[in-house]
């Protein structure tokens, strides 16, 4: 049996669970609040009734003792009669076991048997299956001794339990249904969120990422988990279309420079084989074209590892050095560059340090120097500065070259946007170096900040919040 029901309850709907749990619950409260209900009542009433026939006990004893020195122990059968009360039976039994005085109400007197005796009270059963309490008390009467024997039937009690009985049966009836029902409400409520998550869920299914839930009452947690739902599923529908923007671009980028390949590579096949200046020329621009693409995966392989790469994974940053750092990356493009002349003032301490990977430090250095020299154009001077500015670590790169319009600086960290892709594409830029830059600061809780004035010149400034490196070095000590 064990092994059919399980699976019966664990292929449940979630709803029927919570029904069937919330409905078991109330029904066990309310049984144990009607059972320690009905024992309380019991008692009282049972307590109840032992304290009449011991108020009708003492009321018979003061009233025999009253007529002690004037009257016989018959003469108390008037007064007796006007006590006794409803079904029960006072009775006065001599020594030898014989009742001298008897009155009753509905009680046989062969359900008891008189008897002398000095006992508390104790419950018998009379022939007909009802309950008696019996309560029986010495007295001296002149020279003489009795006892006073009270016999009450608990008919009335006892079919007053029947009755509370009854009544907690028929109300358990009932609160099984309102409990079925309140726990069939209950799951509705506690599900709603849920129902409308699925709803939800089946509606991006068909519609596609643009369906949320509908919030109405941002008061509970499943409120807020539909509230977390709606901006998980914002994060996702941006990521998706970021991804579906990147893979547009990829591919429009890509396709540039194998086109140009593949129309040098027909050139030559028809008649450019034939003709060395033809052929030396495509062999030269297929090359060209070859090394962009090679220079476009890199940097593509580049952005991916710094989107998805753990900081665990290259290991503890820093610190380095940054004055020597900086100075070294300007001397090896002073080599390189001679034509242009790097200005540099560098602001820092010699001993000043960052908790940063030098070839990442590398890396944007050299990412804002190639935009410098590429767009220098007649002016073949950059400027850098390095100081501490506003309790931040600040490195600006600034050439007199192109420019930016101002209405493009919102979009120049995108991947593969260029503010002019005629000349963008003749200078070997791919739009890719700014969103690299941009990312690998994200990493290290820095900002990228980037202003122009088009035509004359263009700024690129990286900045570390001094906070932020003074919590990279403790976890480094750490």
């Amino acid at each position: 049996m064990r092994k059919i029901k399980l699976p019966v309850w664990k292929t449940l709907d979630i709803k029927w669970k919570l029904t069937l749990w919330s409905a078991f619950h109330l029904i066990l409260l309310f049984f144990f609040y009607n059972l320690l209900q009905f024992s309380i009542l019991q008692g009282w009433v049972h307590n109840h009734e032992k304290d009449i026939i011991r108020k009708n006990m003492e009321e018979a004893v003061v009233y025999l003792h009253s007529i002690e020195g004037s009257g016989k122990v018959a003469d108390s059968r008037y007064y007796l009669n006007v006590l006794n009360e409803r079904h029960q039976l006072i009775r006065i039994v001599n020594e030898r076991n014989m009742p001298v005085v008897t009155v009753t109400n509905k009680v046989d007197e062969d359900w008891v048997a008189p008897r002398y005796a000095d006992m508390e009270p104790e419950e018998q059963t009379s022939p007909t299956g009802d309950t008696l309490l019996v309560y029986r008390k010495p007295i001296d009467f002149g020279s003489e001794r009795f006892t006073v024997e009270i016999v009450r039937n608990m008919e009335n009690f006892e079919s007053l339990i029947t009755l509370i009985t009854s009544l907690l049966v028929a109300t358990g009836l009932i609160s099984i249904v309102l409990s079925l029902i309140g726990g069939r409400m209950i799951s509705y409520q506690l599900l709603n969120p849920i129902n409308a998550m699925i709803r939800t869920m089946k509606g991006i299914r068909e519609k596609g990422l643009k369906e949320r839930v509908q919030i109405s009452n941002p008061q509970d947690e499943l409120t807020e988990l539909s509230t977390m739902f709606n901006e998980l599923m914002d994060s996702l529908s941006k990521s998706f279309d970021q991804q579906q923007q990147f893979i547009e671009d990829a591919s429009h980028e890509l396709k540039t420079p194998l086109t140009i390949i593949h129309g040098h590579l027909s050139l030559i096949k028809r008649w450019g084989k034939d003709d060395p200046e033809v052929l030396e020329r495509s062999i030269q621009l297929s090359l060209n074209e070859t090394n962009r693409l090679i220079h476009m995966v890199s940097e593509l392989l580049i952005l991916t590892r710094a989107d998805g790469a753990d900081a665990s994974v290259y290991g503890p940053p820093g610190p380095i050095r940054i004055r020597p750092a900086v100075e070294e990356i300007v001397e090896n493009f002073q080599t390189l560059q001679p034509e242009f002349r790097i200005l540099t003032r560098i602001e820092l301490e010699e001993n000043f340090t960052l908790p940063i990977r030098k070839n990442h430090l590398q890396q944007l250095l050299i990412i804002a120097f190639d935009n410098a020299i590429k767009h220098a154009r007649d002016s073949k001077k950059i400027r850098v500065d390095a100081k501490i500015e506003d309790s931040s670590f600040k490195l600006a790169i600034k050439d007199y070259g192109a420019g930016i319009p101002q209405e493009d600086l919102p979009f120049v960290t995108n991947r593969f946007y260029r503010v002019d892709k005629a000349r963008s594409r003749k200078e070997g830029g791919n739009g890719l170096g700014l969103s690299i830059a941009k990312r690998l600061l994200d990493d290290y809780g820095g900002y990228l900040d980037i202003d122009s004035v088009y035509g004359e010149w263009t700024e690129v400034t990286i900045r570390f919040p001094l906070a932020q490196v003074a919590s990279e070095r403790t976890l480094i000590k750490e």
